[in-house]
């Protein structure tokens, strides 16, 4: 009768523990839930006021017109004389690839065989304003058949040849 006396008390001791991680375990995912659901993550925290200078919202607010804008852009591109004079000249040859990263050309193993000065123009025109800005670039032909373009900064906008 002893030793079954010694193995029930065993045997609710480790019951008792067993209940009492399982409630310790079960406040600890209820405690979790409820701060969870009181407090949104960090990420959704953030200033009211991003921005260095306060945002003055004018008095009475304007009221907002849509006009129509026309847009044209023209450049220059340098075609083979043979294909003007045969009157063969395609799209292909009217397209300029531009050159974003140079080291994805390696100028070692294409030949460049062709240079050349090109510009490019855009226009912008309403009822009310037209203006005009350009660039420069160097156009050149390699042996692989791409003719690529290096584009210089726009200029800045000019209106009647008036600077914006």
């Amino acid at each position: 009768m002893v030793i079954n006396f010694k193995n029930y008390i065993i045997f609710v001791g480790i019951f008792f523990v067993f209940i009492l991680l399982n409630l310790a375990i079960n406040a600890n995912v209820r405690a979790e839930s409820k701060d969870f659901i009181k407090k949104p993550p960090d990420s959704y925290h953030q200033s009211f006021a991003p921005y260095e200078n306060p945002i003055h919202i004018p008095s009475p607010k304007p009221k907002g017109v849509t006009i129509r804008v026309e847009e044209k852009t023209t450049y220059e591109v340098v075609v083979d004389e043979k294909k003007l004079q045969t009157n063969t000249v395609t799209m292909d040859d009217l397209e300029l690839i531009e050159v974003e990263e140079k080291n994805k050309i390696n100028f070692h193993q294409v030949d460049c065989y062709f240079y050349a000065k090109v510009k490019q123009t855009q226009t912008k025109t309403t009822d009310y304003i037209s203006s005009m800005r350009w660039r420069e670039g160097q156009q050149y032909w390699l042996s692989d058949g791409g003719k690529y373009v290096e584009w210089d900064a726009w200029s800045e906008w000019y209106d009647n040849k008036t600077r914006w």
